[in-house]
């Protein structure tokens, strides 16, 4: 199997999205503070490589980010609204 180089970078992508949600993962049930400091680097290193990996996928038009439509945007501010009803606490 030949991946071009959309492919690959697909994975890359997708990779550094795993990545970043296992470090913050361990990051917030270390019990240790150096660990968490580690992990805390660690995880802001990956969130910086991936924007990187993202904004060269996008720059290429590989990656289509769409556009909210104004009754999108509105029924989203409307949900929230009424999880903010539901749970006060999500106001802290």
């Amino acid at each position: 199997m030949n991946l071009d180089d959309r492919d690959m970078i697909a994975d890359m992508l997708l990779m550094q999205k795993q990545l970043i949600n296992s470090y913050m993962t361990a990051e917030n049930e270390a019990a240790n503070s150096h660990l968490r400091e580690a992990l805390h680097d660690f995880h802001g290193e990956e969130e910086n490589l991936h924007k990187k990996i993202f904004h060269s996928m996008h720059q290429r038009d590989w990656y289509k980010i769409p556009v909210a439509g104004q009754q999108a945007i509105e029924s989203a501010i409307i949900n929230w609204e009424q999880k903010l009803v539901r749970q006060p606490e999500l106001r802290s």
